[in-house]
């Protein structure tokens, strides 16, 4: 093999040295004469990392297998990625869920007549699709009559999913299933012959919208309706496009009014545009501007409710959110009629209209976030309050995936969940203005969880939440502590029950969720605070709240780890090279760790509202500040590593992950492990559960060994 050559690139006045370029997918930096030998060199350096891996494996086997059974045990109650029951979606009597029972490799999608009375069934099991659990059920939408279901899975961890039409009744094939390049939103037609949906084409950043038909009309399957077929969705009719990387349709329930959002990335303001499909042929409406954030970053959805009613949830002029009231005749936002707004200190997380029994009122059900805890209100329909509604649990707590059907119900669903509380669907009824569980209880652990205010470098309160098993007492001396964080895209934090944390917690360790700035905790603003040229403010936060864990006594830095995915597991990332004494090990999963040519790999050019774009000199100066690829320093004493990536990671880009091995491994002068666990047939997302237990397994044994929780 060719000597491989280091790469350094002036860029923004700055000599970057890129060492490990060649374990970028497709680099030609494998040798000096120019050859591309990247794909061998990766090969011979992954089967020698995969031999690493497995020489731990096999001297961790016992605490592996410790946390396997715990955390097998722990999963049968569901998790936050995938609960035991999800809240139901309606189309008339018949009741749509994902539901996964103990023991189940991945959720299936059930469906129930309640008019006939006749069982829940399953309608779309993945294990039918791909008996080797490769394959989720990532998205679904039933058609408005509830006759037929519309469902898009992702095979191997793939960005790209394939979208399928079966009847309900039946389960069989309506048509070929579609490629439409990324997970899309679908919006059934009123009397079922189609559905509008986002397509993405080969390369730039546009996105379609387009037309499917299933009765043989414009842009019709008549006759391609071989089962198993697949066909591209340019054949069907154009029905708008924009130079936009995110795009989401939602439509009234009579089907009259079509809204789309566009959106130059993630977390950015967005754009929403209305038509009025009766005022035309349903293949060219005439779309209307309704809301433009993009200049101030605020962000807007439309929610259709009954009679007509139309509402919108907004951050404009509200960090925490608010819901206005819209006129379809005058859709334009200037025009919106505020009708709630959630009291300082807490941040709108739902809203759905309901219909009062017994006037016939329209009443708006609310939910928000308060200091971890979760609130839910009932309003009139001009936003009056009424009545505050008990919420199952107490303290820190997440209420989420807030539902109700569109024709004028009197109920509504959602998701609640705290620490210790598996994800279980509740039911509110108007009428008794109670909510009642439909799942499970949880699992018996004995686990207490402590809310504390860390302050940060510049004095601002930062959330923690501490996991703890019960009993802890800092004064009878420090425990192995795992920290975590996200800190990203404006996502919370939100209490939330995990068998990985309980799994730590039985075993007798403390677990600290950081809700440092970048997220969205406290709205738009906290998330402003941590995002692009402000984003090193999120990793001063995380390191402000290590030194405090070890401080308060509650660990010491020999037995402290960080772990994290994705954006978690940059914050992971930082910290090890920012900070390395603080820590005993760290464990990075699945995260962008070169942040120079992160638009370069995975789905990285979407990011650059949440981190800058390196091509400006002052955003470059801010992400090498951080960089953790870049931040590499030989002679360092690093502590433990585990670096994790699917080998498919489609959204981050796993180079990520095998630059940054490669890096610590070559620097480290601490002795301790840099190991690589790369996991073929997956991705960046869903997984099965036999495999997901398996990878929590191996990171918590990991942690376990080297902060002294488990012997190895």
């Amino acid at each position: 093999m060719a000597r491989r050559v280091p790469v350094v690139e002036e860029i923004g006045g700055h000599r970057v040295a890129d060492p490990y370029r060649w374990l970028e997918e497709g680099s030609p930096d494998g040798g000096t004469d120019g050859a591309d030998d990247g794909a061998a060199a990766r090969a011979e350096w992954l089967a020698r990392q995969q031999a690493l891996f497995e020489e731990w494996s096999r001297e961790c086997a016992g605490p592996r297998a410790a946390f396997g059974d715990a955390l097998r045990r722990l999963a049968d109650a569901g998790g936050t990625a995938a609960p035991a029951l999800t809240p139901p979606v309606w189309r008339g009597a018949r009741r749509f869920r994902m539901r996964r029972q103990p023991g189940q490799e991945l959720p299936v999608l059930v469906c129930q007549d309640t008019d006939t009375g006749e069982a829940e069934r399953v309608l779309v099991d993945p294990l039918e699709l791909d008996a080797t659990a490769r394959t989720a059920v990532a998205a679904w939408r039933p058609s408005r009559t509830g006759a037929l279901l519309a469902y898009q899975t992702s095979a191997q961890g793939s960005e790209e999913p394939l979208l399928r039409v079966i009847g309900v009744a039946d389960g069989k094939p309506r048509g070929p299933a579609l490629r439409p390049g990324r997970f899309t939103p679908v919006v059934w037609l009123p009397d079922d012959s189609g559905f509008f949906y986002v397509t993405c084409p080969p390369g730039g950043a546009a996105r379609e919208v387009r037309l499917h038909r299933l009765d043989g009309g414009p842009g019709g399957t008549a006759d391609d309706t071989a089962e198993g077929s697949v066909r591209d969705g340019p054949r069907d009719a154009l029905v708008f496009a924009a130079d936009a990387r995110q795009m989401s349709l939602w439509s009234s329930p009579d089907g009259r009014w079509l809204a789309v959002s566009t959106a130059p990335g993630a977390q950015t303001g967005n754009r929403i545009l209305l038509a009025d499909l009766a005022a035309g042929p349903v293949e060219s409406p005439a779309w209307q501007e309704v809301y433009d954030g993009t200049a101030t970053g605020a962000q807007a959805v439309l929610r259709f409710g009954p009679a007509g009613t139309v509402y919108a949830l907004t951050t404009s002029r509200a960090a925490g959110g608010r819901v206005c009231r819209v006129d379809p005749r005058q859709p334009g936002s200037a025009h919106w009629t505020p009708l709630l707004t959630p009291p300082p200190g807490e941040v709108l997380t739902g809203c759905v209209p309901l219909t009062d029994p017994a006037t016939g009122a329209v009443r708006l059900l609310a939910a928000t976030q308060r200091d971890g805890a979760a609130v839910l209100r009932l309003h009139d329909g001009d936003g009056a309050p009424l009545a505050g509604i008990p919420v199952p649990g107490q303290g820190p707590g997440t209420l989420s995936r807030l539902t109700a059907p569109q024709d004028g119900s009197s109920q509504a669903w959602f998701l609640y969940t705290d620490f210790v509380t598996p994800p279980t669907v509740h039911r509110f009824d108007l009428a008794t203005r109670r909510c009642v569980a439909e799942g499970a209880a949880a699992p018996a652990v004995a686990a207490v969880v402590h809310r504390s205010a860390v302050p940060a470098d510049d004095g601002t309160e930062v959330p923690v939440y501490l996991i703890a098993p019960a009993g802890h007492d800092p004064a009878r001396g420090p425990r192995p502590a795992l920290l975590h964080a996200y800190g990203g895209f404006g996502a919370t934090a939100a209490p939330a029950y995990s068998p990985a944390i309980m799994a730590w917690v039985e075993a007798g360790g403390l677990y600290a969720i950081a809700a440092v700035r970048g997220g969205g905790e406290r709205g738009t603003a906290w998330h402003a605070a941590g995002r692009g040229r402000n984003k090193p403010t999120a990793f001063a936060d995380f390191a402000a709240v290590a030194r405090w864990l070890i401080a308060a006594g509650h660990t010491a830095p020999g037995q402290l780890a960080v772990k994290g995915g994705s954006h978690a597991g940059l914050m992971a990332a930082v910290a090890l090279t920012r900070d390395p004494g603080l820590y005993a090990a760290a464990v990075c999963s699945g995260a962008p760790t070169d942040m120079v040519r992160y638009p370069h790999l995975g789905m990285g050019r979407w990011w650059l509202a949440e981190f800058g774009d390196p091509a400006d000199p002052k955003d470059l100066e801010v992400l090498l500040s951080y960089s953790p690829y870049h931040r590499v320093r030989p002679g360092t004493r690093y502590p433990a590593v585990l670096l994790t990536t699917g080998r498919t990671d489609e959204r981050v880009g796993s180079a990520h992950t095998f630059k940054l091995t490669a890096a610590l491994q070559h620097a480290t002068a601490s002795g301790r492990p840099v190991l690589l666990r790369c996991e073929d047939g997956v991705g960046h997302g869903m997984r099965a559960a036999s495999r997901h237990i398996d990878a929590e397994a191996d990171a918590l044994a990991f942690c376990a060994v080297h902060t002294g929780l488990l012997a190895g």
